[in-house]
């Protein structure tokens, strides 16, 4: 997927392409951050081809047409959790809960079960296990980013130390200067 200002720079992939219009320096210009939830979903839901999710917002407004499906779907998804709390569950993780067993999900966080119990989609809990990483790799970041820019800096150091050697050696031997 591309985001760009300019349609002529995706002239060749259009139906991969999200043109917006240019920003002009307008602190309360948020279409960008209007983007942010349907770039989140397209992100982290594992579409092969976002071209079939790009045409199905053809000729409408991304942001606002994602916030008309979602509360669609959330309306849904409620009525559903509305029905299910009406009828009695029978499953192990009602029991264990009876028990005080919780299940938990190998990351840590809530398991889809309880998640959907408190009223969240299986959309929230992607955007919430996506945001813990994030939180994390930023932590990550924080504590290790100066390691990595000084390995990064000392293998680039490296690979330039070897590539004038080389070079070195080919001048040389262009000359008949090389050992043989």
């Amino acid at each position: 997927m591309i985001v760009d200002t300019d349609a002529h720079h995706v002239k060749h992939q259009p139906e991969n392409a999200i043109v917006l219009p240019k920003w002009k320096g307008d602190p309360k210009d948020q279409t960008l951050v209007a983007f942010i939830p349907f770039l989140e979903y397209v992100a982290t839901m594992g579409f092969d081809d976002a071209r079939a999710v790009l045409k199905s917002f053809d000729g409408k407004y991304i942001p606002v047409e994602f916030a008309r499906r979602e509360r669609l779907l959330r309306e849904k998804f409620e009525a559903q959790q509305a029905e299910k709390r009406k009828k009695p569950r029978k499953s192990v993780g009602g029991l264990g809960s009876l028990f005080g067993v919780k299940q938990q999900s190998p990351d840590g966080m809530q398991s889809l079960e309880e998640a959907s119990a408190e009223g969240k989609m299986i959309w929230d809990q992607i955007r919430e296990r996506g945001q813990k990483q994030y939180e994390a790799f930023e932590q990550k970041i924080k504590e290790e980013g100066a390691k990595w820019l000084a390995e990064r800096e000392a293998e680039e150091k490296k690979y330039q130390e070897e590539a004038m050697k080389g070079m070195k050696q080919g001048v040389f031997g262009w000359f008949g200067g090389a050992e043989k």
